[in-house]
């Protein structure tokens, strides 16, 4: 850890941020170097909705996310307005630990388009059923991704 991170544990992270299997970092402005603290810690092995909407996470800290094996019962994620690209987005479909997760917000990031094409042939998120790209765009799983622009 650097001495630029606010955070120097993942005690003062989770604290107030907790609310049963629910761990709320909305517009905390986590770096990627402060996020490895909570994927260090056991601890997120009772997270299943992870909400860490307008972050600093960036593809790096995504790529981070995706390797982190604390993981595994994570059915929601949320990835709004953190700098991800397609390149972060390759590295989510490709996350051994995220077989559980079921819905993934990507809304305000940089993504083209090819990091989507990777989620929908992911073969290690067997249960993601539906995820938000852009304001209005939702992909749904059925029989096969269908994306419907919702006005």
């Amino acid at each position: 850890m650097n001495e630029n991170c606010r955070f120097k544990s993942v005690d003062e992270i989770f604290e107030g941020r907790l609310r049963g299997n629910q761990l709320m970092l909305s517009g905390k402005g986590l770096s990627a170097e402060e996020a490895r603290l909570l994927w260090q810690t056991p601890k997120m092995q009772d997270i299943s909705w992870l909400d860490l909407d307008d972050n600093n996470l960036g593809d790096n800290g995504v790529q981070a996310l995706a390797e982190c094996a604390f993981l595994e019962n994570v059915q929601y994620l949320n990835l709004n307005q953190n700098s991800v690209s397609d390149e972060g987005l390759k590295f989510l479909a490709n996350a051994k630990h995220l077989g559980k997760l079921k819905r993934l917000h990507l809304k305000g990031n940089p993504i083209d388009g090819e990091g989507i094409i990777y989620l929908f042939n992911s073969e290690t998120l067997v249960n993601l059923a539906t995820f938000q790209v852009h304001e209005g765009w939702t992909c749904k799983k059925r029989e096969g991704w269908r994306y419907k622009p919702q006005v």
